[in-house]
């Protein structure tokens, strides 16, 4: 045979290898690339367990304020009563009178409630309380002797004297009234000694603590 034959041959017989092994390499790769479906899916499986929860996230920024409610109903209103008042302030000039009298005022500076008598001097309790009462009498060159009265009974006196020098006699006392309780002051002085000089005398007396409905 000759060089020329002998090659063909060859290539012949190396065709025929590649037509007979190539396909079904081919089909090989197809097979295991692509897989037939094994038929039709079942339903889901149940939920797994919860996990554990998160990390809390970074909060948000604050909201706008909302708008204002309406207006509410007006509360019940409990008008509280007025406190009792009783209060007075006089006075009087002149020389004292005669013992066991009481002092008659001429000016009234205070008496809005007219509890105080100025024509007999005396202070008629209406509000049972705690009272407050004062005097103040000025002297010179005459003396004095008053007492502080509650319903005829002496609750406390006081007496002075000014020789050349002006003077001034004060005193003071809180007593416990009662309704159509009385309180004056009384002069202690006798016959003459009242008719000696003038006598300027201020009178005067209030409510600490009272009780309208006594």
């Amino acid at each position: 045979m000759s060089r020329e034959g002998g090659a063909l041959s060859m290539v012949i017989a190396a065709f025929w290898i590649l037509a007979v092994f190539v396909p079904p390499l081919v089909a090989d790769v197809k097979s295991s690339g692509d897989p037939e479906p094994c038929g039709p899916q079942g339903p889901p499986g149940p939920p797994g367990p919860m996990g554990p929860p998160g990390i809390p996230g970074i909060p948000g920024l604050l909201g706008l304020p909302g708008l204002p409610g309406a207006r509410g109903l007006p509360g019940n209103v409990q008008k509280c009563p007025p406190l009792p008042q009783s209060a007075f302030s006089v006075k009087r000039a002149g020389p004292f009178p005669g013992p066991f009298q009481p002092l008659v005022f001429q000016e009234a500076l205070y008496n809005h409630q007219g509890h105080f008598d100025l024509a007999t001097g005396v202070f008629t309790c209406t509000v049972p309380g705690i009272y407050y009462f004062g005097f103040d009498i000025a002297l010179f060159q005459n003396a004095v002797k008053v007492a502080l009265m509650r319903n005829g009974v002496q609750v406390r006196d006081k007496r002075g004297e000014a020789q050349d020098s002006q003077e001034h006699v004060l005193g003071s006392s809180i007593l416990q009234l009662e309704k159509g309780d009385r309180v004056w002051l009384e002069s202690k002085l006798d016959a003459a000694e009242s008719e000696k000089g003038n006598t300027p005398t201020t009178f005067y007396g209030y409510l600490l603590n009272g009780n309208s409905e006594g």
